[in-house]
């Protein structure tokens, strides 16, 4: 429960969103702008950059804000770190109050068309796009004394995965290994951590995925709608809910603004939160103990759903690898 507990407000400080030039890097820059906040955002394509700035602009509530936008491949540590360091340079060389590392990219694909060099990409696109920033400015914060935060942004599909997201999921769940184990250290520093896990972002990155998922991983998909990056943007920083009245039950109003370590905002993703959250601080007592026995019975029949539909695929996806030499034969397996 969170009744009592002080929030967290942007007002003032500085937030550095990386992946801030397009969808929830975006949402959410622009969000802490119009709560007041000094916002640098960081991403690699420059064009993009100065229409996002247009909006931060809009989105400004003082002429005291700095707001600044940078041009940087976070994925690599030197471009990391340089990020970092320019950053800051305009804050008198003092760490961000705040970082939301939202970059990343997702590259759906069967595990038996993948190369060591997808493998590795997808891995620095995914894990290491937030991983170098984490520890650059981990290191400026402790030196700094800065009491702040560093908020990771996974997926639901660091809950659990399904076929075509094999080259993507397991840098969402490195993520989550990460922020685990941050959760735990940074209590030396009192540094809060927070990790976001949200489902569908209908983003231009969303649309680029969808042009490379395979067949089955749409037809899985077909009933989520997604929702937009500023709603989602908004759920992460306020914990605020889609549908007042079921959410007033069934959701814990929080958020990172309350100090939510674990941040999903719909029944879904509480559902697979608290089934899995093994030790991890929970939200809602009472609630979790809920959803983990929803989850109990629904996620097994679930599953059984999924794999009867990817059994289904077999003889298409067969023909599919046989077309790419990958298979001698097109027939489906016994």
């Amino acid at each position: 429960m969170f009744f009592g507990k002080k929030k967290w407000d942007p007002r003032g400080k500085h937030c550095y969103v990386t992946g801030g030039s397009a969808g929830l890097g975006l949402g959410l820059a622009v969000l802490l702008a119009k709560r007041g906040a000094h916002v640098s955002i960081v991403a690699r394509n420059q064009e993009r950059l100065d229409k996002a700035m247009l909006e931060l602009e809009a989105a400004r509530q003082s002429p005291d804000q700095i707001i600044k936008a940078y041009s940087y491949s976070v994925d690599q540590a030197k471009e990391a770190e340089a990020a970092l360091e320019a950053v800051c340079g305009a804050h008198g060389g003092r760490s961000p109050d705040a970082l939301f590392l939202c970059a990343g990219k997702s590259r759906p694909g069967f595990f038996v068309e993948q190369t060591e060099e997808s493998m590795q990409m997808c891995m620095q696109e995914t894990y290491w796009a937030q991983a170098w920033s984490a520890l650059a400015a981990s290191k400026r914060m402790v030196r700094d004394g800065v009491k702040g935060k560093i908020v990771f942004v996974a997926s639901v599909l660091g809950y659990f995965s399904i076929v075509g997201y094999s080259p993507y999921s397991p840098g969402k769940f490195a993520i989550r290994g990460l922020a685990e184990a941050l959760q735990s250290e940074f209590v030396l520093y009192d540094i809060g951590i927070h990790i976001c896990f949200p489902g569908t972002i209908l983003s231009p990155g969303y649309v680029e995925e969808n042009k490379v998922k395979p067949k089955i991983t749409l037809k899985i998909e077909e009933s989520d709608t997604g929702l937009n990056p500023e709603v989602i943007a908004g759920h992460l920083l306020r914990g605020r809910s889609l549908t007042v009245y079921i959410n007033l039950i069934l959701t814990a109003v929080a958020g990172v603004e309350k100090g939510q370590f674990h941040v999903t905002y719909d029944f879904i993703g509480n559902v697979f939160r608290a089934s899995t959250r093994g030790s991890s601080p929970g939200n809602n007592s009472l609630l979790d103990q809920v959803y983990s026995m929803i989850g109990a019975i629904a996620l097994p029949i679930w599953r059984k759903d999924v794999d009867k539909q990817v059994r289904a695929h077999a003889d298409e996806h067969h023909q599919h690898l046989a077309s790419q030499g990958l298979l001698v034969s097109s027939g489906a397996s016994k």
